[in-house]
């Protein structure tokens, strides 16, 4: 069969490499590089080049196994990274790390404070709570802000560890973290291993930057990769599924994978289905801006409590997340030069020191979304039309790959991997 995969992030890269074995594949994409969320910005500290990813950066083998089998069959490398959490409170000046009780207290005055205690006494109660809550089976449709009221948890930990948490993991702002479905978020705490202290798997980034992994399906697709071709419809027929394109041409395929955002693909099919409407409206999206760059102003001002994952909570702060990545101590960079990638913080950032910045957006998760995930498989061969993308999951790198693998075994095709 002929096939058009539309958007060549790790989803739409995974289809085409799994049914590129047996079908003629070719994938379309908007942007000028193909990756979506896997894109490595090369660097100079003034020694040598440096790459530096400003997307996806981390995973694990224990919690990634589709991502990491395709790594390996790429013959890709990783190493392991840090993955540390911080919160840095603007309008208090409260600022913790989460990595031990030297981080905790990298402010030596919360020694005697009685809040800081409260807090690490929370957050210990909180994971006790979340796994029992699991295991009596929680309801998807209350939400964080139901689940911390149901239980009496303090305004420290809401507001200084739980919402600052979610609002890095998914790049959301707090206020529309605490309308996502407590069991989504306990489910994925629990399945990474992160409601507990202990026996946490090692995190781990590609060696040299995600990159490594795009540009060899890349290299493997050649001329049936088209970058900077967007498509504007895609409208079904009795001779199959045509593709308009914005130079005004068209082509007709036998099935197209749409995998792309799901309200773009919901936009980019013509008298989509009632189920269609249903199914991908239920994911909205969020715009973050995202800037990589050299200004530790963003980062906490006691240098002790520097983390991977830094949550700042600025005054005034409206909308949006402000989360700023080390990628010193995510990448294991070799740099005097401390380069960091962060959200929706470029009005605090010295000009000289931005190096790149682009617009990312991100999926959101509401009640209800898991009777909708549940129903994928009815939207693969669809009338010619299969979605895939990670907001099938969790909305990760790992839920991308599962959702591409579930379109690969409808075509009853041997996974690449």
């Amino acid at each position: 069969m002929n096939i058009a995969v539309v958007g060549a992030g790790v989803s739409g890269l995974v289809c085409a490499l799994g049914l590129g074995r047996h079908h003629n594949v070719t994938v379309f994409e908007t942007a000028n590089r193909a990756g979506g969320h896997a894109h490595t910005v090369e660097v100079h500290d003034g020694r040598s080049g440096i790459a530096i990813d400003t997307g996806f950066i981390v995973f694990n083998f224990a919690h990634y196994p589709l991502l990491s089998a395709l790594f390996d069959a790429l013959g890709v490398r990783s190493q392991p990274s840090d993955m540390s959490f911080s919160v840095r409170c603007d309008v208090t000046g409260f600022e913790f790390s989460g990595s031990n009780l030297n981080t905790f207290f990298a402010q030596r005055g919360n020694l005697l404070r009685a809040q800081s205690w409260r807090l690490l006494k929370d957050i210990l109660r909180f994971n006790r709570d979340g796994i029992k809550s699991l295991e009596a089976g929680l309801g998807d449709q209350i939400t964080v802000g139901d689940f911390a009221k149901q239980h009496g948890y303090s305004d420290v930990l809401v507001d200084r560890y739980l919402l600052p948490l979610g609002g890095a993991l998914w790049s959301c702002d707090t206020r529309t973290f605490r309308n996502f479905p407590m069991r989504f978020v306990l489910e994925f705490l629990r399945n990474h291993a992160m409601l507990q202290i202990g026996n946490r798997p090692v995190w781990r980034t590609v060696t040299g930057g995600s990159r490594h992994y795009v540009e060899q399906i890349a290299q493997g697709l050649g001329s049936r990769l088209c970058l900077n071709r967007p498509v504007t419809q895609v409208l079904r027929s009795g001779q199959g599924v045509k593709l308009l394109f914005g130079g005004g041409d068209s082509q007709i395929f036998d099935e197209v994978v749409l995998a792309t955002h799901a309200d773009t693909s919901l936009a980019l099919v013509a008298e989509p289905e009632e189920e269609e409407r249903e199914l991908l409206g239920t994911f909205p999206y969020q715009d973050n801006e995202v800037c990589l760059h050299t200004d530790t102003c963003v980062l906490p001002r006691t240098r002790r409590a520097w983390a991977s994952w830094n949550y700042r909570m600025k005054e005034g702060m409206r909308s949006g997340t402000c989360v700023t990545y080390n990628m010193n101590k995510l990448q294991a960079l070799e740099s005097a030069q401390t380069f960091c990638v962060s959200l929706n913080q470029r009005e605090d950032l010295r000009s000289d020191a931005i190096l790149h910045k682009e617009i990312v957006r991100h999926p959101l998760f509401v009640p209800g979304r898991d009777e909708a995930q549940a129903r994928h498989t009815q939207m693969i061969r669809r009338r010619g039309l299969s979605y895939c993308g990670a907001y099938w999951g969790f909305g990760f790198h790992e839920d991308g790959v599962r959702s591409a693998t579930q379109v690969c075994d409808a075509f009853n095709v041997e996974r690449p991997f």
